[in-house]
C-alpha cells in the first residue's frame, strides 16, 4: 500500500480521515492502524467505497491499494 499516496489523494478530494473512515463505515483508529500496517487491510468494499468516491482509474487503485512497498534487493 502507498500511504503517502492514499493520504494525498484524500487530501485532493477534500477527505479527512475522519471522513475517510465515516464512508467505509469505520472508526478513524482502524484507519490509522490500517495505514500502519498495525492491523488489518481495506476490505474489497472499502476500496470499491474509495474508488468511486475519489473517482479512482483502475491503475490509481493498483497503485495504492495493491503494490507492496518491499524494495528489491541489490
Amino acid at each position: 500500500m502507498d500511504v503517502l499516496l492514499f493520504k494525498y489523494l484524500a487530501a485532493k478530494n477534500g477527505d479527512t480521515m475522519r471522513d475517510v473512515a465515516k464512508a467505509i463505515k469505520v472508526s478513524a483508529t482502524t484507519i490509522s492502524n490500517r495505514l500502519t500496517n498495525k492491523r488489518g487491510d481495506f476490505t474489497r468494499a472499502d476500496i470499491q467505497t474509495l474508488k468511486e468516491r475519489w473517482k479512482l482509474t483502475p491503475e490509481e487503485v493498483v497503485k495504492v491499494f495493491l503494490q507492496t512497498d518491499a524494495k528489491p534487493e541489490i
